[in-house]
């Protein structure tokens, strides 16, 4: 249940959210005051400066941490780009440019707080003793604090209050990436709007037909599937048939697609093991 702090997060972004469904020239709506259409528009909708960072951190999902660590400059860039929006700015922007937007921050903060942090064995050594490492403010995205006290954000705001209930889409837990071996791995290309439905479509198809993740292939009445489905049921449907049929509409294999479907309501939905180990390799962390 969202509190008054998540309310006062989620009014500049339910009230882009309008502009979710509008056409290209509806989404650019009224420039916000002593705002130019050069200044909104200048953001890189592209993301280049994150997709080259992840195709030269990324080895087979696994990240470099540690070059990261000694090359700290991209990164650093890149996420300066990303605190020079504002809510006024957004509200200007389409549906699938924020979406992309929040995707990538969520990312790239998380490998932020890894890079500064590490070496760590597991992101969750970064929590305190009464919090996660998911509850840090550290994401200098002042300008959407809830409280507007010049406060810091954390991943969880970003994945809970903004991501799960402005855009509501299930396809966003493949595309987002906890640091973690088992986390759907991290894409080597910035999510954009152009192509946004076209690359969460792939995410899901990707993290599905991962036999290390999730065991599709009904044996003995049972499906084995990743623990994301146990912890977020409800972004899935809400119930053992409902997950079945929404993995059965995303699988890139259409024979299994086909038979999840028809066994949806006997199938018993069972989770994997979670390894919260550190998504790199001992010597990159």
């Amino acid at each position: 249940m969202l509190n008054l702090r998540h309310i006062g997060l989620l009014v500049p972004l339910l009230a882009a959210g309008v502009l979710a469904h509008a056409g290209p020239m509806e989404a650019t709506g009224p420039m916000p005051p002593g705002e130019t259409v050069q200044e909104a528009q200048k953001f890189d909708h592209t993301h280049a400066q994150w997709t080259e960072i992840l195709k030269g951190s990324l080895d087979g999902g696994l990240v470099n941490y540690a070059a990261l660590r000694k090359s700290p400059k991209a990164l650093d860039a890149y996420l300066g780009q990303l605190e020079g929006t504002t809510p006024a700015q957004h509200a200007t922007w389409t549906r699938n440019q924020r979406y992309a937007f929040w995707i990538n921050a969520y990312n790239a903060y998380t490998i932020q707080l890894i890079r500064d942090k590490g070496p760590v064995k597991s992101i969750k050594k970064l929590g305190g003793f009464l919090s996660s490492p998911w509850e840090k403010k550290f994401i200098d995205l002042r300008a959407f604090d809830p409280e507007k006290d010049d406060d810091k954000l954390m991943l969880d705001e970003i994945e809970h209050d903004i991501l799960r209930p402005v855009f509501k889409d299930a396809r966003v837990h493949a595309a987002i990436n906890c640091a973690s071996m088992s986390c759907p791995p991290l894409r080597k290309e910035a999510f954009q709007a152009s192509k946004l439905d076209e690359q969460l479509d792939d995410q899901v198809q990707v993290w599905l037909g991962d036999i290390t993740r999730n065991e599709l292939v009904p044996k003995k009445g049972k499906i084995y599937v990743s623990k994301i489905f146990n912890w977020f049921e409800d972004d899935f449907g809400g119930k053992d048939e409902r997950v079945i049929e929404w993995i059965a509409n995303h699988v890139k294999d259409e024979a299994l697609g086909k038979r999840l479907k028809a066994e949806a309501k006997t199938l018993d939905v069972k989770y994997l093991d979670y390894d919260w180990s550190i998504n790199a390799k001992k010597e990159n962390r």
